[in-house]
């Protein structure tokens, strides 16, 4: 009887056995199920290391909860080099099926609102409003972020997109010809008048192969003043103004910065640029070009003076979708997105809006530059060969390290410009920049086409 006893024990524990090695063979030992865990779909328009890293240490933390990353243009080989292989039409098609999905009550649970226009999504009620989110979120500390670039960026009183980087839009002066010339300027309240007046002055006396840009075509400037003055023309689908004088001087000061020589849309290399446009995404190189001597960094001009800050723009701006079932876990993965250890990666692009990452790369920076390899912080334009070139004075660079922090701390001016709005005035100003249109005409073309496509 024992014996019998024996073997059906023996036969039992190896029947468990195999059972138990169908479950391991299924799932991997001590992770959850593929049913039982929660999906979250990220939407955008094309993927990156840092988005990817995150998710991978995103779902080691959290193995209840999968990150499904819907990317919609992909990068293709070409024969000069990588490039994204979709062109203004793939763009709008973009626009257009994201936008559609989220209408639908459908789409992806967070979506990158970079190309999308953000102002339609709030109207419509699409996005979740942050703040209550936060609001009942003890373990999230805002203020360790920049409260500078989260207020910008709300829209009628909320926060629906979350910045994770954030690009700073500057001018770089020759600071040998204008202490030449005995000009200083006062960037908190400069205009792209007073732009003109210091070139035309300059060019005078260096000649008239200097301009205030080199290599700006007319249609990037009007990109360029509107990142500035966006808000002025159009406030929501209901309130546009481009119908005005104000906007007819915008093209009129374009077209005459183009005629008098004050921009050159060529580079021909025999021209000499008095400024220089900058998008400065990295705090390092953000150091090196204000203990550059050679350089002076200012703020944008403006139209009429007005001291607005430090304009910057976000390369990646999250929201999460109204209609999501996973609301909590799409907010879990964004705020890990902007935690000190993923804002501090590698991987990071852009300018952190985590205070405590941008402090440490700071400091880096300033460790790099006192043993002179500033040639490795990606330095615009400082040349990346510093042979013969003077290291600066330790305290110099300190007193410099504050004003990066003074200048990080007051960007507040966002451009966010609607890609459909923009694409629409490049291509009506033309008419007018070459005679065919007067300004009055281009000014009611765009008015309407404006309006129709914002009430779509």
């Amino acid at each position: 009887m024992n014996r019998r006893w024996v073997f059906l024990m023996i036969a039992l524990l190896l029947l468990l056995s195999a059972c138990s090695s169908k479950n391991t063979l299924s799932e991997p030992a001590g992770s959850i199920p593929l049913g039982e865990r929660k999906t979250v779909v990220v939407s955008v328009k094309t993927s990156n290391r840092f988005l990817e890293t995150a998710v991978q240490k995103f779902e080691a933390l959290h193995p209840d909860i999968k990150i499904e990353i819907k990317q919609y243009v992909t990068f293709s080989g070409t024969d000069d080099g990588f490039k994204l292989s979709d062109d203004l039409m793939n763009t709008e098609k973009y626009v257009q099926s994201v936008l559609t999905e989220a209408m639908s009550g459908k789409g992806a649970d967070l979506i990158e609102m970079m190309d999308l226009p953000e102002d339609k999504f709030v109207d419509k009620k699409l996005l979740t409003n942050l703040d209550e989110l936060m609001a009942v979120d003890s373990s999230f500390n805002k203020n360790q972020l920049y409260s500078n670039i989260l207020e910008s960026s709300r829209i009628d009183g909320g926060l629906y997109t979350m910045p994770t980087n954030f690009m700073l839009l500057m001018i770089a002066g020759d600071q040998e010809l204008l202490k030449k010339a005995n000009i200083t300027v006062d960037d908190k309240t400069w205009t792209w008048e007073q732009l003109k007046a210091i070139t035309k002055e300059l060019k005078e006396q260096e000649g008239q192969d200097l301009y205030a840009f080199v290599g700006f075509p007319q249609d990037f400037v009007v990109s360029l003043f509107l990142e500035g003055s966006y808000r002025e023309f159009v406030q929501d689908e209901r309130s546009v103004h481009f119908d005005s004088e104000q906007f007819r001087m915008f093209m009129q000061n374009i077209k005459t910065m183009n005629d008098e020589g004050i921009i050159s849309p060529e580079m021909d290399g025999s021209q000499k640029g008095l400024f220089s446009y900058m998008i400065n995404n990295r705090v390092q190189s953000l150091l090196v070009n204000l203990v550059n001597p050679d350089t002076v960094i200012l703020q944008m001009p403006t139209e009429k003076g007005q001291s607005q800050g430090w304009m910057y723009k976000s390369s990646v701006k999250l929201g999460i979708n109204s209609n999501s079932k996973v609301q909590q876990e799409a907010w879990e993965f964004l705020k890990f997105l902007v935690s000190e250890e993923m804002q501090s990666s590698a991987e990071m692009m852009g300018i952190p809006v985590h205070k405590g990452a941008a402090d440490m790369m700071l400091q880096e920076a300033a460790q790099k530059i006192a043993q002179g390899e500033t040639g490795n912080l990606q330095p615009g334009v400082v040349p990346t060969e510093n042979a013969g070139q003077e290291i600066p004075d330790a305290k110099f660079v300190e007193q410099q390290i504050q004003y990066a922090k003074t200048i990080l701390e007051g960007a507040k001016v966002t451009s966010s410009i609607d890609k459909q709005v923009d694409s629409i005035i490049k291509e009506e100003v033309q008419s007018y920049f070459s005679g065919q249109k007067s300004a009055e005409d281009v000014s009611k073309l765009i008015q309407n086409r404006v309006m129709t496509y914002l009430n779509e």
